[in-house]
């Protein structure tokens, strides 16, 4: 019987990783993850995910490994953020512009029609942490302020 998808996905990252065994070795069959969806599908009895519903995630890091024991459906954020993280291969956005195409062009690049609530240009800067907990708190409140003028 084929497993509701939602409810599948509306499990823990943890439960959905229980089928995995890490100590098998990857099988490297050719081709990319998207060739892979239909394998993990009929392992694990579930449908293949249409749109963004889930993504094929490799807990080995092996982007070719076609073993059903490594793969699992997993959302964008925990492919591309946690996964990315905890193997080293995550970056961000700002980080991979500089290494793409110098400091001064992706500054450049980033400045373009990029205008900050004071109408300036960002100059390419990246945002410190406090800086982006002022915005934070400061999108709170106004939300906040919106929300009390509807009541």
């Amino acid at each position: 019987m084929i497993t509701d998808f939602k409810s599948y996905m509306s499990l823990p990252k943890v439960e959905r990783q229980k089928h995995l065994d890490l100590s098998a070795a990857c099988v490297e069959r050719g081709g990319n993850s998207t060739n892979h969806r239909g394998l993990l599908a009929y392992y694990l009895d579930t449908v293949i995910p249409t749109g963004r519903a889930a993504v094929l995630a490799h807990a080995c890091n092996n982007a070719k490994c076609s073993n059903p024991m490594h793969l699992y459906w997993a959302t964008d954020r925990e492919n591309i953020v946690e996964d990315g993280t905890e193997f080293g291969t995550w970056k961000h956005p700002w980080d991979r512009l500089v290494e793409k195409y110098g400091l001064k062009e992706a500054r450049k690049r980033n400045s373009r029609g990029n205008k900050s609530a004071g109408g300036k240009a960002n100059k390419g800067k990246p945002k410190s942490d406090e800086h982006r907990k002022k915005i934070s708190e400061a999108i709170r409140r106004k939300h906040a302020e919106r929300m009390r003028k509807k009541d």
